[in-house]
């Protein structure tokens, strides 16, 4: 996992301008509580961001986006993530996702076994998979967890989605 982990940091801290970071002698952990300290900014911010990032990833947005057809199908598919990535590699040990809805139709997303930084990254990813599926909704990041608050599930354009990439040229 530290591998796989440490290439994805590295590489969205590139883009982020952050220098001198030995990615090959630093835990990820280190690498990003050292790029936080570079930048200025929490490290929770920075997770954040991070995964914001990863779904600007080609590959990673394909295996989210084969996750559901609209933004609360696949806020509702959340908990079958983790085995998804499992499919797709071993490498990195992903959390448990649990889901409920509220009464009221609030979304609420916990990792309960998850360590930590792990709700800070999957808030980011939340926020990207929303405006790719052209969802306006509040994403709320609290000690209990992530509330979502889908408003709009039609407020813009999702960006389009082919199962195959066959598809998308004929």
């Amino acid at each position: 996992m530290h591998d796989l982990v440490s290439r994805a940091i590295e590489k969205f801290l590139q883009g982020e301008s952050v220098h001198d970071i030995e990615a090959g002698l630093l835990s990820p952990k280190l690498m990003l509580l050292e790029a936080a300290r570079q930048l200025g900014k929490p490290i929770d911010e920075l997770v954040e961001d991070l995964g914001a990032w990863l779904v600007r990833q080609h590959e990673i947005w394909r295996l989210l986006r084969f996750c559901g057809s609209d933004f609360l199908d696949f806020l509702l598919r959340l908990d079958e993530l983790p085995e998804r990535i499992r499919l797709v590699t071993d490498d990195v040990d992903v959390p448990e996702i649990a889901l409920s809805r509220s009464a009221d139709g609030l979304v609420w997303v916990t990792i309960p076994d998850g360590p930590p930084g792990w709700t800070a990254l999957l808030s980011g990813l939340l926020r990207a998979m929303a405006d790719d599926y052209g969802t306006l909704c509040v994403i709320t990041r609290s000690d209990e967890g992530i509330c979502i608050d889908v408003s709009d599930s039609a407020f813009a354009e999702a960006r389009t989605f082919r199962l195959s990439a066959k598809a998308a040229q004929a």
